[in-house]
């Protein structure tokens, strides 16, 4: 299905307001292993101007390095799509506390699309902190997926209906490394038709490969 000119709109404008927060890495449409493809994902530092801003965490570490997660959602439909079912997330916290103790990874039984995008994303942590940005009325506070937060989109601006519920686990190592993959893959795409083919030309000829720098 074709992405819409609103749910561009929303990716950009969250990346700009990751940007302004004073993360140092964001990029969208980073594929995370066992969760799928996150609209915005973003690493680095929040930066708070006065000790009065909003805090994520009750003490005073909000400033560490971090990952947060941004879904964008233009409808309600969409919205839909990633709420998971209800027995599914107490069966997949049971079974993540299974393998904590047994001291080994295995693949895990659950089916993904049946937890949902939100729930896979707290049972499998990568980001500490989780949004959804969505048009005024998509939906309300009390729909509103366990532990995320909510920005909405209102007239080109973005405004905090809701702060983000701090996750101490994750893997943040994991999640730099698919935010270069995704800004690697956006430059070569975005790289001119004759430069590709060059590029092409180099690669399907053995001896240049040997001599090429």
């Amino acid at each position: 299905m074709a992405e819409s000119d609103l749910h561009l709109q929303l990716k950009r404008s969250a990346c700009q307001w990751l940007w302004g927060a004073g993360y140092a890495a964001i990029a969208e449409e980073v594929v995370v292993p066992g969760v799928g493809i996150i609209d915005v994902a973003a690493a680095g530092r929040w930066r708070r101007p006065n000790p009065r801003h909003v805090r994520f965490e009750r003490e005073p570490r909000v400033d560490r390095y971090h990952v947060a997660f941004v879904e964008c959602k233009a409808d309600r439909a969409d919205f839909l799509r990633d709420q998971g079912r209800q027995m599914q997330f107490a069966f997949a916290l049971e079974e993540r506390t299974a393998q904590l103790g047994s001291g080994r990874r295995r693949r895990p039984l659950h089916a993904s699309p049946a937890l949902g995008k939100f729930d896979t994303c707290l049972v499998r942590p990568y980001a500490n902190l989780h949004y959804l940005l969505t048009p005024q009325k998509v939906l309300s506070l009390a729909e509103l997926p366990r532990r995320w937060g909510w920005l909405v989109f209102d007239c080109g601006r973005i405004r905090v209906a809701r702060q983000a519920a701090w996750q101490e686990v994750a893997e943040i190592t994991a999640i730099e490394g698919a935010i270069a993959q995704s800004l690697t893959a956006m430059r070569m795409r975005s790289r001119p038709a004759g430069a590709a083919a060059a590029l092409s030309a180099l690669s399907d000829d053995p001896e240049e490969q040997a001599v090429a720098p």
